[in-house]
């Protein structure tokens, strides 16, 4: 998920907004609520692990750096992440994961990397759901869980979305924000703003290329559609 903090002010929508973002509650400190908008993938590390159970292309999470690192791009191979179908912003639950552009000089290195890279784009289709959402411009991105720990997704991550990446010194980061509510439920602290600096991103990376978002939109035009029932399916 992505999830963009907006303030007091609720949301202009309901439920979905027309970019495919839902309004949630972000916190609620002494009666106070904070509103935002969250942007969901269906699946991100799970296509990792794809590769490593399922097609036995890596022997763990962490090679998946390793082996992409072999390359310097894809080779125009294309993967889209659409194994449950895509979230936000299209919200077709009959896309199926894709990989396009495959040649006899792919090789191991070039998929995996298309993986990662596909990911990363959907990330970047998160990003520009939530800002078209809550008319906000999001100058970086912040981000936690496991795949942050993969410098190749962080990367493509920014080169995706042409904005520096924080990464999380803490790999949960939501156990952690669950506890500094908690410490300020109690007293620890006396509201946001004085717990707001005492975390600092582990490391930060800018965006060093370009990937290609035309190119990225035509691979998901592809995928969509594929089980057209599941594709009607709305909410």
């Amino acid at each position: 998920m992505l999830d963009l903090v907006l303030g007091d002010e609720r949301p202009g929508f309901a439920s979905r907004g027309g970019a495919g973002t839902f309004p949630i509650v972000c916190r609620q400190v002494a009666g106070r609520i904070t509103w935002g908008v969250e942007a969901i993938m269906l699946s991100a590390g799970t296509n990792v692990e794809w590769l490593r159970d399922d097609l036995g292309v890596i022997e763990s999470a962490a090679a998946s750096h390793e082996v992409a690192a072999q390359c310097t791009d894809t080779g125009d191979v294309w993967f889209v992440p659409a194994l449950l179908g895509l979230g936000t912003p299209r919200w077709d639950y009959g896309a199926r994961g894709t990989v396009l552009g495959l040649t006899r000089g792919t090789g191991r290195p070039e998929l995996v990397r298309a993986v990662l890279e596909g990911v990363a784009h959907r990330g970047a289709d998160l990003l520009e759901a939530a800002e078209a959402d809550s008319g906000i411009a999001i100058p970086r991105i912040r981000v936690d869980g496991g795949m942050s720990a993969n410098p190749t997704f962080v990367q493509a991550l920014a080169d995706a979305a042409q904005r520096p990446v924080e990464v999380s010194p803490v790999l949960e980061a939501t156990a952690l924000g669950a506890a500094f509510l908690a410490g300020i439920a109690v007293g620890t602290w006396p509201d946001e703003a004085a717990v707001a600096g005492i975390v600092q991103p582990r490391t930060r990376v800018d965006p060093a290329r370009t990937l290609d978002r035309t190119r990225w939109r035509e691979a998901c035009h592809r995928a969509a559609h594929w089980i057209p029932d599941l594709s009607a399916v709305d909410f």
